[in-house]
């Protein structure tokens, strides 16, 4: 190999270079996560997620290529595939999103938030 060669133009800037964040808000960050460990773990490939956030968006009439919907349609894609490959149920993903709900109801602003088991469980009729 020569002396003369480099890595350079096969690599890309360091992080500091980056001016902008590349997640608006902590929930896309952490439904791109799940999307990575759901893809490691063979439970779904990335073929199949392309198809179904492909399907996403071309279903919604009100898509429009601002950016700022992008991760409401790649969790709302990924919900639709899990339930689909019957990783999840719908109504456990519903139960979630009202234990979430009761969590940030009671959570003081700025504090850490935490699921616990009762959440999950739907509020007694009074």
């Amino acid at each position: 190999m020569s002396d003369d060669f480099s890595w350079y133009p096969f690599s890309m800037d360091s992080p500091d270079s980056i001016k902008d964040p590349v997640f608006s808000e902590p929930w896309e960050a952490d439904t791109f996560a799940m999307l990575v460990t759901l893809e490691k773990t063979g439970l779904i490939s990335w073929s199949e997620w392309a198809d179904e956030l492909g399907s996403e968006i071309k279903c919604s009439s009100t898509y429009a290529d601002t950016g700022t919907d992008y991760y409401i349609y790649v969790l709302s894609a990924l919900e639709n595939l899990l339930i689909r490959k019957n990783i999840v149920s719908g109504q456990m993903i519903e139960q979630y999103q009202a234990g979430w709900g009761r969590v940030a109801e009671r959570t003081p602003h700025g504090q850490p938030m935490e699921l616990m088991t009762d959440d999950l469980n739907p509020p007694l009729s009074e």
